[in-house]
């Protein structure tokens, strides 16, 4: 717990070094802003093209299903 704790506090001292020195230079404040808003975009579409393949799977199960289902009645 204690290794653990010196390691939270470094990397708070390390995000406060990261803040100031964002802050002091607005180019690099502007790339920040830029690759969180691509990494974000990235991650929605990733979203969306997941969930529009589990549609395409479940649609492929259901009529699969509801064929087998009328075929053997």
């Amino acid at each position: 717990m204690r290794g653990f704790l010196q390691v939270t506090d470094t990397l708070v001292e390390r995000g406060e070094e990261l803040i100031e020195a964002a802050k002091a230079d607005p180019v690099l404040a502007g790339v920040l802003i830029g690759v969180g808003v691509l990494t974000a975009l990235i991650f929605v579409i990733g979203l969306m093209k997941q969930a529009f393949k589990a549609a395409v799977v479940g649609a492929i199960l259901s009529a699969g299903a509801w064929y087998w289902y009328f075929n053997i009645r």
